[in-house]
């Protein structure tokens, strides 16, 4: 098949396989989930969430602004049938994981081909990062969700059908108020979709879309404290996030450490798939390329992708998650790309179809061992690791440490701190903000725990350390005469304790 071509169903009405694939993929990601559920809250926005079920305002930090409001509200009508916010968070991952995974088909379907879209879909379901993501409790399953289901029904007015049209701008609306991030990153695509079609659909379209951000940011102002709270909230979050990740703030430096992340995050998702995006972006730079920039599902693929990398390597890229909204796109590019290689291997159809289903096949079973059996970074043994090690120090805090008398030092883990042991005093600080931070130490304190493994004691107090699961140790000092401060050195991830 010439890489300009157009592959053989795309854009037809589903035969009788395309129900029972769809139906297999959700069912097989949604039980594939089901043994490797966290059972505490995974990271610091976790717990924001967390708060923010019980009492939604972000200008508290419940959650961070601009809030994901469809989001708080979806777990929270989860949490009335299912007491744990922990569990209620993380059961929505694990849902939209696999409604994830039967979207992308779907939309490899009608755009590639049946073959394209069934071998995203597998490669998405096993992508080491996104299945370790829809264990816990973070919305970036959602964002994959999300992006797929609206950028297939943008395609669609990408395809000429002038019926869609109007439920693109809705359905862009409303996305956002799930991730506010997608806006500006398949609102591009949107434009496009919008290219030439009729000025009053094209009006509707934008009406639609602005009535969809109204239907979010009202409530998220109101619940608040108000629009100019609302907005003074939204601002300190971006303002902090141009002045400390961005080439606005950081230049070059942060521009180098974006990409790095980037790359980083990148690579973690596609996983297996990693030689086939390798493989497509090689195909484009040798014979291939001519036809396929005259090729509309390049572009879309394209259009798709750009804007959030843009955004990550000038602006932030925080998360893992993060690249989950364009992964999908770069997952159909790899299929893509392996359906070329199969049509340079051999010119029969029977010995492609067979190639096709062994690489595939191969790449789905690397990405398996790579979560269920070796322990690299988002296996099953490490997120079963941070687990149950979270709830060992938060047990071991418990019983060997009276509230009254103890101070607990965390950074990353602040807020799992306060939400679990909310008696003890704590220390925290930022360390995009400060290298150090120093404070007094009270009359009564008479032990500092290190909640986190990376720091370390660095003397001055009488150390010493309890067990905890996966042979870790719980450090703490003891306070002596005469000490009556703290001081936490991020540069050398240490802790002491310091007199006059």
């Amino acid at each position: 098949m010439k890489p300009g071509s157009s592959p053989p169903g795309p854009g037809r009405p589903w035969a009788m396989p395309d129900w029972p694939i769809t139906t297999a993929l959700f069912l097989a990601t949604f039980l594939s989930r089901i043994p490797f559920r966290t059972t505490m809250l995974y990271a610091w926005d976790s717990v924001l969430y967390t708060r923010a079920i019980e009492h939604f305002d972000v200008t508290r930090g419940q959650p961070q602004p601009p809030g994901h409001i469809f989001y708080v509200g979806t777990v929270w009508l989860v949490h009335q049938f299912i007491s744990d916010p922990n569990a209620a968070l993380v059961w929505v991952s694990v849902f939209f994981a696999a409604a994830a995974s039967a979207a992308l088909y779907w939309l490899g379907r009608s755009v590639f081909g049946r073959e394209v879209g069934l071998i995203a879909a597998l490669l998405l379901a096993t992508s080491l990062s996104f299945w370790a993501y829809s264990e816990v409790a973070y919305p970036y399953t959602l964002l994959a969700f999300l992006s797929i289901v609206t950028a297939g029904v943008i395609y669609r007015t990408w395809d000429g059908n002038q019926a869609y049209v109007l439920p693109a701008g809705l359905l862009l609306g409303i996305a956002s108020g799930f991730r506010q991030d997608l806006l500006p990153f398949l609102f591009p695509l949107l434009l496009v979709g919008l290219y030439r079609k009729p000025a009053w659909r094209i009006a509707g379209a934008l009406a639609l879309l602005a009535a969809g951000v109204l239907a979010w940011y009202v409530p998220s102002a109101l619940l608040s404290g108000g629009f100019t709270a609302y907005q003074q909230a939204s601002s300190a979050q971006s303002d902090y996030l141009l002045r400390f990740s961005s080439v606005l703030g950081g230049g070059l430096g942060a521009l180098g450490a974006n990409l790095r992340a980037l790359w980083t995050f990148l690579a973690w998702a596609l996983a297996a798939a990693l030689p086939l995006m390798a493989w497509f972006i090689a195909g484009l730079t040798r014979k291939r390329w001519r036809p396929v920039l005259h090729d509309r599902r390049f572009w879309f693929l394209a259009v798709w992708i750009v804007p959030s990398v843009l955004f990550y390597a000038f602006v932030h890229v925080g998360e893992f998650g993060y690249v989950f909204s364009f992964l999908p796109a770069a997952l159909l590019a790899s299929a893509w790309g392996l359906t070329w290689l199969a049509d340079a291997a051999t010119s029969r159809a029977d010995a492609r179809k067979r190639f096709l289903m062994l690489t595939a096949g191969l790449l789905t079973v690397c990405n398996l061992l790579l979560f269920l059996v070796f322990t690299p970074q988002f296996s099953a043994n490490k997120l079963a690791a941070r687990d149950e090690i979270l709830r060992s120090r938060v047990d071991t805090i418990r019983a060997g440490f009276n509230p009254a008398d103890t101070l607990i030092v965390a950074v990353f883990d602040d807020q799992q701190v306060r939400y679990y042991l909310p008696q003890y005093q704590s220390l925290s600080f930022d360390p995009t903000e400060e290298n150090a931070v120093s404070i007094g130490l009270g009359p009564a304190i008479r032990h500092v725990v290190i909640f986190e493994g990376y720091l370390k004691p660095a003397g001055g107090g009488q150390e010493k350390d309890l067990p905890l699961a996966w042979d870790q140790v719980l450090r703490f000092m003891d306070r002596q005469p005469g000490q009556n401060s703290v001081m936490v050195d991020w540069k050398t991830r240490s802790v002491s304790l310091e007199g006059n």
